[in-house]
């Protein structure tokens, strides 16, 4: 039987040996940053779009790696991110980060979105952290004045902008057959980002504006009766669809948990410990089994595929939960399950993930292996937040 020791030895090595690797191989020389597309079987498309959501995550994937390990080969590919997002992917004309450039860095479309902003300053900061370089802070301070001018009112965030900010359709974070004015999702996001921009600079106006998150989350996105985030909501934040996301709300129970450590606002650690753990026991009732965590709940209905990202998620889950109870054991069991599901059903011998897995231990054999929204940041941070919650077990 596995002890977390294993568990954790055997993550560091899944992300030196496997998953790292994988993305360094997709450094694009000639164009700058990362090749956009890795198809299921493996193919890289050279010349395919270059979505800025994928390179944000690529840098905060390599940043955390060095930061936690200090091999120079992550430095050397956080830092070649790092010039592609500055040089090509930020608009300088009227700021902010764009979606998608073409496969040799020239912008495609322009549009801006809080949640790509999101993503950028998780990065920055990371990479400042993991490197002391005050300029990468300083465009990360730059994306944090832009969503506080621009995303911000009184309910919580908007979603998405022209180039230079006039009114557009929420397209890109809307699913499920509606169009939402604000989603759960952003606000993780931000919220995310605004915890290590937080860690690296103690900035009040950070400060602030992480509490207000935090309060946006457990508070008004919070459905105390059904013990789940609400996914999509209308401008007045009322929710839209009825739609359990069980990733995303084992994502939410360590994302808000880490946001109130690192403000130290013991009052709110207090007030939103219940809103986490109820999350996490909701989706344990709800999704989990031993092979793999569901995707999402509509209408009453579970969707059961496994998607990579939220199994990864629930690892990180489990963890964190298990931290709240240490003489648990059915923690470590659960930890144990999900790994080998993982390994058994989840990850190909290329080193990446596949999208999905079915029920029935079929797999989506066309969803790309990287792409726009396929990246190292779930699964690679998976594994860098077991190495550093388990470091002395």
């Amino acid at each position: 039987m596995r002890t977390i020791s294993d568990i954790r030895d055997t993550l560091e090595a899944m992300l030196k040996d496997e998953i790292l690797p994988f993305w360094l191989r997709l450094i694009d020389r000639e164009h700058g940053g990362f090749y956009g597309l890795v198809t299921n079987d493996g193919e890289v498309r050279r010349l395919n779009e270059k979505g800025i959501i994928l390179h944000s995550r690529i840098l905060y994937t390599f940043s955390e790696a060095y930061r936690e390990t200090g091999n120079e080969i992550y430095r050397e590919a956080a830092d070649h991110a790092y010039s592609f997002l500055i040089e090509k992917a930020t608009d300088t004309e009227y700021g902010g980060l764009y979606w998608m450039l073409d496969g040799e860095g020239k912008p495609l479309q322009t549009f801006k979105h809080a949640y790509n902003q999101a993503f950028g300053i998780y990065a920055l900061a990371t990479y400042f952290l993991a490197t002391g370089k005050k300029e990468a802070l300083d465009h990360a301070m730059d994306l944090f004045s832009l969503i506080e001018t621009k995303w911000r009112d009184k309910k919580g965030y908007l979603e998405q902008f022209t180039r230079d900010f006039g009114p557009m359709s929420n397209e890109e974070l809307s699913e499920n057959g509606v169009i939402a004015d604000r989603t759960m999702n952003t606000a993780l996001h931000i919220l995310e980002a605004y915890t290590v921009l937080y860690e690296a600079t103690s900035d009040a106006r950070v400060g602030e504006a992480l509490a207000f998150s935090i309060r946006l989350l457990a508070r008004d996105m919070y459905n105390d009766e059904k013990e789940r985030l609400e996914v999509f909501f209308d401008k007045d934040l009322r929710p839209i669809l009825d739609l359990h996301s069980y990733g995303h709300d084992i994502e939410a129970s360590w994302l808000i948990d880490r946001a109130v450590f690192v403000l130290g606002d013991s009052t709110l650690a207090a007030d939103v410990a219940p809103v986490t753990s109820a999350l996490y026991a909701h989706v344990m009732r709800r999704a989990y089994t031993t092979r793999g965590v569901y995707f999402e709940c509509e209408d009453g209905k579970d969707n059961t595929q496994r998607d990579w990202w939220v199994q990864a998620e629930t690892v990180v889950g489990i963890a964190n939960d298990w931290q709240k109870h240490p003489d648990s054991q059915a923690h470590l069991e659960r930890l144990r399950e999900t790994l080998h599901f993982i390994e058994s059903e989840v990850i190909l011998p290329l080193g990446e993930w596949y999208w999905t897995t079915y029920e029935d231990g079929t797999h989506d054999e066309k969803r790309e292996l990287a792409g726009p929204w396929k990246c190292p940041y779930h699964n690679g941070r998976m594994c860098l937040e077991i190495m550093k919650r388990f470091q002395s077990a």
